[in-house]
């Protein structure tokens, strides 16, 4: 096939298409446009004398069949999220598995692996609007590709989900970011946020969950303010019951014969708050939840976590003949079941960490709950960056979890691959034990991870974001395959951001625990031949966007060296006020950061108290 500027090209969709479909045709429309400036333009038919795309399964799109029979491709595309990818002389198939949610999730990713593989886009990352900065589109003269098929049958593990927070206690998820963040998830194979839900209630009042639908991004919601949600203890605007108030039994019982009652509506520590015992309390949770995923169908699971911190159990005599683990599984088990009876999609997420750790003998769950066991064991959090993987497999964390896979069908696990939040935002560079991490999890039936990660950090573990879902999504594809294809974002400059990301990856080895990685990086690399690289990269980098992807990755490095260096009048904060004597740190934290609330930033986070009204005359900080 060959296209270019005086072609006219169809963009074929269903007669009636589902949201991801109309999306994902715009989307070819639009980056066809960008590449070729080609004349391109959605259509429900086949259009004579035109180039014609066409989007959507046989099951979906009658014109589909014409490249193969519909028995045909759903033995070649079984799914989940399977794609598709037929290249005619005169015709293109983009096709996605019939997952049976109305998502079609793998048609969109047919559409960005097209224009990745065979046009040249990187999508790899986002920046402020209106900046020359984040994904590369490369302009052509023409698209010249032989014909050729290009199939993922599904992809190989189906949990691969942001924990998004905006900062601690629920941030503000009215950002300049939220919505390049939430479009950056589903180019790269993110299907799933994982949040607050206050930050969904944002979501839906700012117009993001059209966003999301569209994209195929499907929600788990609840986090440290489940119980406030569902059983307010003050009511809130779906449920205006005083549940403190009015029944004080569903809540834990103290030493001293008395009932906890949360400070206020936004107090969200006390950990296992309720009577987990209590049949008339689960019953109460279990209705307010049903009638509110009526109200919410993008949402999916209820993630009812314990609120946070760490605190005695419940001292009635229900409670009290069993251990603070086992009543906190039969009560999420017992909601489940009472959920499911009704929504038979719906799961109930349960967060195992901490001291709610170790898997209980002789505990059977339905297959409405969700292990989630996060990498902050009892013991602490675990290290990271061994190529093999085995910082987590073979370690009390994994067989934990497999604990937990005997006794229920779902599992996943939680991880940090932006650190902690004692890390604060530093380089972790632990991309090298994703792949290891994610065949074994194929292998022994884990279903998938999450991260954390935020829409003003992407710049600092780029290439941990970059290649998690990805990884998981398909597990053949190796480091260096990664490497190469976000180093497109640097331009000519490439060769030497992935020497830069190869010294990062070599520098971690599994020698400490996550919260410490930045410091211990800036305490181990060879920052002098880092800086000599960064220095390569800008001078050789051939456009303006390449030449500023180069200065944002600088701008994390630089960070992470000069905090390390420099004393800080309190290490305790996550955003660090410093001695600064150049005021670098603090033009970086003025002019760059998105992490502190009202700072749109450019997606770089710079956790720093400081400010400044200097303006430095580096090239480094002087964006084209």
């Amino acid at each position: 096939m060959t296209i270019d500027r005086n072609s006219v090209i169809a963009v074929v969709i269903p007669e009636v298409p589902h949201s991801t479909e109309q999306f994902a045709a715009e989307e070819l429309v639009r980056y066809l446009r960008l590449s070729l400036d080609a004349d391109a333009a959605v259509s429900h038919s086949w259009k004579k004398g035109a180039f014609n795309f066409v989007i959507g399964s046989p099951m979906r799109n009658r014109y589909a069949s014409a490249f193969l029979e519909e028995g045909i491709f759903r033995e070649s595309v079984p799914g989940p999220e399977g794609m598709y990818i037929c290249i005619r002389e005169e015709a293109v198939l983009l096709a996605g598995s019939g997952d049976n949610d109305g998502y079609d999730r793998g048609t969109l990713y047919a559409v960005y692996e097209f224009l990745e593989r065979f046009a040249g886009c990187c999508f790899g990352a986002y920046s402020k609007p209106g900046i020359k900065a984040g994904e590369v589109i490369p302009r052509l003269e023409a698209l010249h590709i032989g014909e050729t098929t290009y199939i993922k049958k599904a992809a190989d593990l189906p949990y691969r989900t942001a924990i998004v927070q905006y900062g601690c206690w629920a941030g503000n998820a009215d950002h300049e970011l939220s919505l390049p963040f939430i479009d950056w998830l589903a180019k790269n194979r993110y299907n799933r946020i994982l949040t607050w839900a206050s930050i969904y209630e944002q979501y839906r009042e700012s117009g993001m969950i059209p966003e999301l639908e569209k994209r195929g991004i499907r929600l788990s919601v609840g986090h440290h303010q489940a119980s406030a949600t569902w059983l307010p203890p003050y009511g809130n605007d779906s449920f205006p019951e005083k549940y403190a108030q009015k029944h004080p039994e569903f809540y834990r019982q103290e030493q001293d014969g008395s009932r906890f009652i949360p400070k206020n509506e936004k107090d969200y520590c006390g950990q296992l708050i309720l009577c987990c015992r209590n049949p008339e309390s689960v019953e109460a949770i279990a209705q307010n939840i049903i009638r509110w995923i009526e109200e919410n169908p993008i949402v999916d699971t209820i993630a009812f976590w314990p609120n946070d911190d760490q605190a005695p159990q419940c001292c009635c005599s229900a409670c009290a003949r069993h251990s603070k683990t086992e009543n906190y599984l039969y009560f999420e088990n017992e909601l489940a079941k009472r959920v499911t009876a009704v929504h038979p999609e719906v799961r109930i997420d349960v967060l195992i960490y901490k001291d709610l750790w170790k898997c209980p003998p002789d505990m059977t769950l339905c297959d409405g709950i969700v292990i989630d066991e996060s990498t902050w064991a009892d013991s602490g959090l675990r290290t990271c960056g061994k190529p093999d993987g085995s910082c987590l497999i073979g370690t009390e964390y994994e067989k934990n979890l497999l604990d937990y896979r005997k006794i229920c069908k779902n599992t996943v696990f939680y991880e940090y691959y932006m650190g902690n939040y004692g890390n604060r935002q530093k380089i972790m560079p632990a991309a090298d034990e994703l792949q290891s991490i994610f065949r074994h999890f194929m292998e022994v039936g884990i279903s998938g991870s999450g991260t954390q990660m935020e829409c003003f950090n992407l710049w600092n573990n780029l290439l941990n974001f970059y290649c998690f879902a990805r990884t998981a999504y398909d597990t053949s594809l190796s480091l260096r395959d990664q490497i190469r294809a976000i180093s497109a974002l640097f331009g000519k400059g490439g060769k030497h951001i992935a020497e830069i990301f190869k010294l990062y990856e070599e520098t971690l080895d599994g020698q400490i625990p996550i919260s410490e990685t930045g410091d211990y990086l800036a305490g181990h690399i060879d920052s002098e031949r880092i800086y000599e690289l960064f220095e390569a990269a800008l001078q050789e980098a051939d456009s303006p966007a390449a030449r500023n992807n180069v200065r944002l990755l600088r701008m994390v490095f630089r960070y992470v060296m000069l905090s390390t260096e420099d004393d800080a009048e309190n290490k305790a904060p996550e955003v660090i006020l410093f001695r600064d004597p150049t005021g670098e740190l603090a033009y970086m934290a003025t002019h760059f950061d998105s992490y502190l609330p009202g700072n749109s930033g450019y997606g770089i986070a710079i956790p720093v108290q400081n400010r400044t009204d200097i303006e430095l005359t580096d090239n480094w900080y002087h964006f084209e």
